[in-house]
Order: structure tokens, then C-alpha cells, then sequence
């Protein structure tokens, strides 16, 4: 072997070890941020006792550590809390934030119109210290994957996508001339209106392939729309059984928009697990809630608020809420006895001051339960519902709603102890001084 061949062997030998080195080198993991708290007493969205004198840290998006003694976290931002209380995220199941303003102006609307006020909307619930919501009956698919892209700010959505209604159901806020799939609400994925269960399958796998995590059928009368009084019930019980069939094949499951015996009882013989509402149901309804072990999203300060609320604007849209407003707070006491596990779920929509009535309706809650029972429906009661979407949930890296280790890093530092008082919450302009959603601080005021 000649002295050039040698050479040439030796320079191609050092190539491939820089090569090797410089793989290596960029095969490294990247450090993830880390944030220590300090000093805080904990409430870790399960037990209504605080652990007191604690640390936190976060590592990326999620909680490393929780413990009463120090942690040690070289080169980690820290926070010290001062005393205040650690607690997950605020959680809402049942929001509407493409309903942006009463439903007659939001059929006026152009898209990009709804669009921006969305996004508004969305980062005022994050500045609240809502971080996750529940969205029912909405548009809310892009606005979601802006949020997770870290292009907007804004709580998780874990979302229904386009409510599915039958002509005249809820879902029907048509002019009595306009035809099935001419009204904007159904173009901008709003609603979906179906007949028959063909119908309603086909329509619950678009929305599935949009990316809903479960669907919300129509199943009787409402509020804000001109064609259902309260009483009556809109769909079959052929229509509501291929809903289940087809939620059960995605792994997940089909909530509904109901208030009376008949059509919930249609629903749970189906094998439906939750509803939304059930504020006109009887006793012996809410003991087959008991008897089943079904989960509920009840909007209870909704009920105080129907009369005088200014997305009400007909006198059909009036007359109908004050009725629901005298008739249904028995049920909040059934719940109460029969200790039925409820979440919490605001069902306001509108601009930012109606939207921001979920706030508020924390505190309005102590009305009817006990301190604890509402800590139970904002929190583990909330995570039963979105856990029940399976496999569809968008959210899969960790727990939410809870402050462990390995559960996602949405985190508030409150102002004094939510386990004696709950209403810290509703107070968020001067009782949340930070709100963390996946481990990035949206709001500060330490």
C-alpha cells in the first residue's frame, strides 16, 4: 500500500468519525425548560385538603415533581409562591366560543368575522384560568389546532364539533322558508341538520373526521331556538341508538342536549352515559343517574340567570327561559341527596361579558352544594367526561385536571384556599396570579 493510498484511508477513517461525533452530537435530546414553585400549599384537584408547604416542578409540559421537601432543579426559573395555593387548571364542560353573539347575528357573520372574535374569546377563558374546555355545538376545529400549534393562546377544546339536530329541533334556527343545509350555521359547521339515522351517522363520521372527540345530538326542546317547546322530544329512539352505535365504534360517546323523563330515559335505554342539562327531569330519573353511574354536566347557574339574559332575544326565547327558571332548580337538590357525580358546565355564549358569566357561576354553585361538591364538579367530575372520549381525546401525554407527577403542567397560583372557599376562583382579576397551560405562563402578577 502505497503513502497516497494511506493518506486517503486516514482522511476517509476521519470523516467518518467527525460524522460520528457530529450525530452524536446532534442526537442529544434537547433540554426541556424547567420552572421550580416554591413555597405553596397544594390543592391537587382530588382531595379537598391541602398539602401544605410544597414544591412543584415542571419539566416541558409536565409536572416532574411534587413534594414537601426542597427539589433540586439546577437552572430551573424560580417561582416562589409566597404562601399561595397550587391548583390545576379551571375546566368548563360545556362551552360554546364559536357562538360569538347572539345566534341571529352570528348567521349575519362572515367566518373570519367569528373567527377572530373566537380566538378573543378563547384567550380571555386562558387569562381566567380556565385551561381546558369542553365545547358543545361549534366550529371550534381550527381554532383548536391554532391553540395547540402555539399560534394562538387559549385553553385546550376538547370538542363535539357541529351539534347534530333534526328539523326542528335545537338545532333549527332556520327562517321557517330557509331549507335543510341553506342556513350559515350549518356552512360555517356550526350545527347539522339530519333526518332518519343514515342521516345522523354520515353526520357524525364528518364530524369525526374533522377531529371531534365526541358528538352532541338534539334530542329536545331548547331555549334559543323558534321551532321545540321544552316538552317535547326530537328524535327516535332509532335515530338516538344508531348515535351510540356509531360513537361506540370511534371509541367514544354521544352526549345530548335534554331536559325531560321521555327523551333521557330513551337516551339511557340506548346506552347513552351522560347528558347535558336534565333540568326539568324527575326524581325517579336522576335515581337511574344513581342506579347507572352516570356522569351529568349540569348547567346550575345558567338556571339563575335565564331571565333578563341578553342573548334572549325573542319573546319565544324569553317566555321559554323564564319557565325553565321557575321550574328548574328541584333537580339540584336531587342531585345533592342522591350525591350524583356532576360536572360543572357554564352553557353561556355570547361576546366576552356572557361568556365570562362561567367565572361567576363557580361561586353561584354554593347556592345548592356544599364547598367540596363543587371542587368535585370542577375538577375530577370534569376529567370523567373528558377521559370518556377513549382514544379521541387530543390531550394524551399526562392527566388532566390534576396536580401529580406526569400530568400535564396547567397550573394557577390563587390567592387564598379553594378548599374553604371555592369562590377564589370567580374572583380571577384579583385572586389568580398565574395561570400556566402546558407548562408556558400566559399570566403573571406575583
Amino acid at each position: 500500500m502505497n503513502m497516497l493510498t494511506k493518506l486517503g484511508l486516514a482522511l476517509v477513517a476521519c470523516g467518518l468519525l467527525v460524522a460520528h461525533f457530529a450525530h452524536a452530537e446532534e442526537a442529544q435530546p434537547e433540554e426541556k425548560p424547567q420552572t421550580l414553585f416554591t413555597n405553596v400549599n397544594i390543592y391537587d384537584g382530588l382531595t379537598p385538603k391541602l398539602i401544605e408547604n410544597a414544591n412543584v416542578l415542571v419539566e416541558g409540559n409536565l409536572i416532574k415533581a411534587v413534594s414537601t421537601n426542597p427539589i433540586k432543579a439546577d437552572g430551573a426559573t424560580i417561582i416562589d409562591g409566597g404562601g399561595r395555593t397550587l391548583t390545576p387548571g379551571l375546566i368548563d364542560s360545556h362551552t360554546h366560543l364559536s357562538l360569538v353573539a347572539p345566534l341571529d347575528q352570528v348567521g349575519e357573520m362572515d367566518w373570519g368575522e367569528i373567527g377572530v372574535r373566537m380566538a378573543v374569546i378563547a384567550e380571555d377563558q386562558l387569562m381566567r384560568g380556565f385551561t381546558t374546555v369542553r365545547d358543545l355545538c361549534g366550529n371550534t376545529h381550527g381554532l383548536r389546532a391554532a391553540i395547540n400549534a402555539g399560534a394562538a393562546p387559549g385553553p385546550r377544546i376538547v370538542s363535539a364539533g357541529a351539534c347534530i339536530s333534526p328539523r326542528s329541533g335545537h338545532g333549527d334556527f332556520y327562517g321557517y322558508n330557509i331549507q335543510k343545509g341553506e342556513h350559515p350555521l350549518e356552512r360555517y359547521g356550526i350545527v347539522r341538520i339530519v333526518d332518519g339515522p343514515t342521516e345522523i351517522r354520515t353526520a357524525i363520521r364528518e364530524e369525526f373526521r374533522k377531529g371531534a372527540s365526541f358528538i352532541k345530538l338534539m334530542m329536545g326542546g331548547g331555549l334559543a331556538s323558534a321551532y321545540d317547546p321544552l316538552d317535547v322530544t326530537t328524535l327516535q329512539p332509532d335515530e338516538v341508538e344508531a348515535a351510540v352505535r356509531e360513537t361506540e365504534n370511534w371509541g367514544t360517546y354521544a352526549t345530548a342536549h335534554i331536559y325531560t323523563d321521555r327523551g333521557i330515559n330513551m337516551g339511557l335505554d340506548a346506552g347513552m352515559k351522560t347528558f347535558e342539562h336534565t333540568h326539568l327531569a324527575s326524581r325517579e330519573t336522576y335515581e337511574r343517574f344513581a342506579k347507572e353511574g352516570i356522569v351529568i354536566s349540569a348547567q346550575v347557574h345558567a338556571i339563575g340567570q335565564l331571565k333578563g339574559y341578553p342573548s334572549f332575544t325573542t319573546p319565544a326565547q324569553k317566555k321559554k327561559a323564564a319557565y325553565l327558571a321557575d321550574n328548574g332548580e328541584a333537580t339540584f337538590g336531587y342531585i345533592k341527596d342522591l350525591d350524583l357525580k356532576v360536572g360543572f358546565g357554564a352553557d353561556f355564549w355570547g361576546d366576552i361579558p356572557q361568556q365570562r358569566v362561567n367565572s361567576e357561576a363557580i361561586a353561584g354553585r354554593k347556592k345548592y352544594f356544599d364547598n367540596d361538591m363543587v371542587l368535585e364538579q370542577l375538577f375530577a367530575n370534569n376529567v370523567i367526561l373528558l377521559e370518556m372520549t377513549g382514544e379521541r381525546l387530543p390531550y394524551t401525554d399526562g392527566p388532566l385536571g390534576v396536580i401529580k407527577e406526569g400530568a400535564y403542567a396547567d397550573i394557577l397560583l390563587v390567592e387564598g384556599d379553594p378548599t374553604k372557599d371555592v369562590a377564589v376562583f370567580a374572583d380571577w382579576e384579583n385572586k389568580i396570579d398565574l395561570v400556566m397551560k402546558d407548562g408556558v405562563i400566559y399570566r403573571k402578577a406575583l
